[in-house]
This record gives structure tokens, sequence and C-alpha cells, in this order.
């Protein structure tokens, strides 16, 4: 069995759909290797500390959660100079993930207020009203044209008293 020399990383790697690449975020830089040679192919420079990475379904672009900032960073291996940031605001994000397709986003509000489909493709995004859980309770149909989403139900019970 052999081992590479070891490579300092603040989350746990993550291996493209395909297994050419493997990412490592390192604080606030995300550092796409070649898994073969281990070659560094690309080297991110990220606004904040990365909170979670996650590749696309095409391995052609992989998305860096950044919480305490509230926005996330895409970035491109294909084309380097490609990039996308979105910036969900006050709203702030506590989790990010990939839609099938590999061209759209989820991304779930602090306190489960929303969830944000966005799409890289028409830049335009779709506000869905309280998840109940955060990473959790979202699920594609095998197909992946439709997403059921487990919400949130607020009701008042008779036995309040508003003063």
């Amino acid at each position: 069995m052999d081992f590479s020399e070891s490579y300092r990383a603040s989350l746990l790697p993550a291996y493209s759909p395909d297994g050419r690449y493997i990412a490592a975020a390192v604080e606030y830089r995300l550092v796409i290797r070649e898994v073969d040679s281990l070659k560094v192919v690309q080297i991110y420079s990220c606004l904040d500390k990365i909170s979670r990475i996650e590749w696309s379904a095409s391995g052609k672009y992989i998305v860096c959660g950044l919480y305490a900032r509230g926005i996330v960073q895409v970035w491109s291996v294909d084309d380097p100079e490609w990039t996308c940031k979105i910036d969900e605001g006050p709203a702030g994000i506590k989790y990010v993930t990939w839609a099938p397709d590999g061209l759209s986003m989820l991304l779930i509000a602090d306190f489960c207020v929303r969830m944000t489909v966005w799409s890289l493709v028409d830049r335009k995004c779709t506000y869905l009203p309280g998840p109940k859980h955060i990473g959790r309770g979202l699920a594609f149909s095998p197909k992946a044209d439709q997403l059921a989403v487990l919400e949130v139900c607020w009701t008042l019970s008779s036995n309040l008293t508003f003063l």
C-alpha cells in the first residue's frame, strides 16, 4: 500500500463524481487536485472560511458554502475564469446542495425561513417557504423533474391567550 504526503484540509475532501479530481478546503482556499498524481489543477480563493464543498453531478462545477457570510461561491473546473457568487442577504445560508441536474442549487436560509432554488442556466431563483429541516426533508423524483419538500406548518392553539 502506497501513501502520499499529507495535505492540510479544514473539511473532509470531496471526490468529483468521475473520480478524476479531489477537492479540499483549506480555510478560505479551495484546492482541486488530480487524483492520480495529486498535482494541483486549480486553487480558488473564497471570500471567507469554507463551511461546505460539494461537486455538481456532472463534475463541472463545485460549490463552496461560506455560511459565516451567508453566501455561496461556485467555481468551474473546466473554465477557471468562470465564477458565480450568490448572496442571500439578511436571510443567510445554513445549507447548500446541488439539484440532480447539476445546474441548479438548493439553499436553505438561517432558521429554515425559506429555501431558494437558484438556476445557473438562466440566473433565476424560486423561493419556497419554511423547509422543516436543514439538509433533510428534501427528495427528488426518480426522473429528477419534481421536488418534495417537508415544510413547517405553524398553527395557533385555541388555548393561547394574547395580551
